[in-house]
């Protein structure tokens, strides 16, 4: 079916009246208080340690690499400015349930008219978690929001609440979820349908002990779970409908999704486990319908498609492909990418549909670590997938695990002598964080696993260890640029790229930064004059910004909110 877009017609419906329900986006405390906290665990812990090959210094002060390109540049650009998916996909589910439900993000150009809506009366005001790993951060988040609606319903939920969930007792959750200050928690997997019932519930002032899937404060100021009710909404009730935001809420790079949950269970990761081993996948006619929606936006640049496994099954991927040629849409897309399924005709039709990068979960170029995790692909055949990339102009972003059950130091030799065969145009080495919730958890005994998160040990490697060998491979990969994961990871560039930042122009500042990293790192490696460096860092950052598409609109500036 050929979808048609009008553009003649208004390019969207803005909602009209008080809203029912805000959804607030991601809130960044801001790289000063991540690497205080994580500082506070001491700088030989191995969550510092990682964290330090994220970070160089500049006027003696500790900064990210985009606080780096800031200060600068004179500019506050942050990937938080982009419309997160979990607030777009609610706000679109509501929508079909007759609930009226609007985004917000902390960003500056928006906070006065976050804080007036915050002030307007709004009953219920719902909280994403998608990256809240700590709970501080939440903490502050109802603390902000209390101060402005101190009448409003707060509610929570998402992935914070079911790790809380499942690694607290019950008299330690309780204790944590009244130090949050939020009203409402909502534990199931989806809970789409929980928050239209709370909605409901509290306009029509009713009792929420009565909602399912939530803890509500009880009659003796506890907090009481309700029934557990599963949801099973249909993905096709979530897809977004992005006729409801307006151009500038929207902004130049877009996150979206075409299926939930993975295919695929690899033991270091327990996404699969907490979807509860459901994939779900959209429509061809749903998925079109919502590209084209995009490429009627003059301003959207950059697509990016957040499912885990976005070519695969490859017939589906095909099709998908097809489509975008067909359609000749105008954005570039994003997605995460299984390159031991390239082929050279699929790796053209991506160029063809103007693919503008992949993620990579190369993870290890090591076949018994890759085997051990489950991976289901070869070192060879990441050979052969990122070759074709590479020869096709696509950029790409290698991410690597270190120190997962069954390395070796032979075994990161494997995967820095792949790295540097293949030359994906970005990686990235961070040290295992040992999940018990993953499936690897298992095999603990046999692999002889023990310890936690980042200070772990098993049979042939220690976190010590892991740091180290983490360091030797950024510093022994040569033709590929180092990535960091903090603020600038490959979710940040589609969105850098919608600012106006050319790709080549970000590889020149990434290296920059890299090179005072290594400095900073006191490699043994020759070293320029760290005053050059810098020079060469403010030119560069001072460059005018230029648009990829037409004009897009002025982009949002984010700060951190105010304690």
């Amino acid at each position: 079916m050929l979808i048609q877009i009008d553009r003649k017609q208004p390019r969207h419906r803005p909602p009209t009246g008080r809203a029912d329900v805000l959804i607030l986006g991601h809130y960044d405390a801001g790289f000063a208080a991540h690497e205080r906290a994580l500082r506070g665990r001491g700088e030989a812990s191995g969550d510092y340690r990682n964290l330090r090959n994220d970070f160089i210094t500049l006027g003696g002060e500790r900064l990210s690499y985009l606080d780096v390109y800031n200060r600068l540049s004179g500019r506050t650009l942050h990937w938080t400015e982009m419309l997160g998916t979990a607030a777009a996909v609610l706000c679109s589910y509501l929508a079909r349930q007759g609930v009226h439900a609007i985004p917000g993000k902390f960003c500056v150009s928006e906070r006065a008219e976050l804080d007036a809506l915050l002030a307007s009366g709004i009953p219920v005001i719902a909280l994403t978690t998608t990256l809240y790993l700590d709970p501080t951060i939440a903490e502050e988040v109802v603390a902000y929001v209390r101060a402005r609606a101190p009448d409003a319903c707060i509610v929570l939920g998402g992935p914070l609440l079911d790790n809380l969930h499942h690694n607290l007792e019950a008299a330690d959750l309780a204790m944590v979820l009244d130090d949050i200050g939020a009203d409402v928690y909502v534990l199931e997997r989806q809970g789409e349908k929980t928050l239209v019932e709370i909605v409901r519930c509290v306009l029509r002032r009713g009792d929420l002990r009565g909602v399912p899937n939530c803890f509500v404060r009880g009659a003796s100021g506890g907090f009481e779970r309700g029934q557990a009710a599963p949801e099973n909404v249909p993905l096709v009730e979530s897809a977004i409908d992005w006729t409801l935001f307006p151009d500038r809420t929207i902004g130049a790079a877009v996150q979206t999704r075409t299926a939930f949950g993975c295919p695929f269970k690899c033991t270091f990761c327990d996404y699969p486990i907490r979807a509860e081993g459901k994939w779900k996948t959209y429509d061809m006619e749903t998925i079109e319908r919502e590209m084209a929606a995009l490429d009627a936006r003059p301003g959207v640049s950059d697509v990016v498609f957040i499912d885990d496994t976005f070519n695969f099954p490859i017939p589906r991927f095909v099709k998908i492909l097809e489509m975008m040629i067909r359609r000749r849409f105008s954005f570039r897309w994003y997605s995460y990418f299984r390159c031991n399924l390239a082929t050279p005709e699929i790796v053209a039709m991506m160029r063809e549909s103007n693919c503008g990068g992949v993620f990579l979960g190369i993870e290890s170029g090591d076949d018994h670590v890759l085997d051990i995790m489950k991976k289901r692909s070869t070192a060879a055949e990441y050979v052969r997938g990122i070759g074709l990339l590479n020869a096709a102009g696509i950029a790409s972003f290698a991410s690597l695990i270190v120190g997962f059950p069954g390395e070796t130091r032979d075994s990161v030799d494997n995967t820095i002598r792949l790295l540097n065969e293949t030359r994906p145009t970005f990686f990235r080495g961070e040290i295992w964080y040992y999940n018990h919730r993953s499936p690897i958890f298992a095999q603990r005994e046999e692999l002889r696993i023990e310890g936690n998160g980042y200070r772990f040990r098993h049979a042939s490697m220690s976190w010590e260890e892991a740091c180290e060998h983490a360091i030797r491979m950024f510093d022994e990969v040569h033709g590929s640029t180092w990535l960091p994961m903090y603020d600038v990871d490959f979710w940040s560039l589609p969105y850098l790229r919608g600012v106006g930042l050319p790709l080549a122009d970000l590889q020149a500042f990434l290296a920059g930064c890299n090179e005072l990293l290594a400095l900073e790192l006191g490699l043994d490696r020759p070293h320029r004059d760290r005053a050059r460096i810098e020079d060469e860092l403010r030119a560069l950052c001072q460059r005018e910004l230029r648009p990829g598409r037409t004009a897009p609109p002025p982009p949002d500036r984010c700060v951190e909110v105010a304690r």
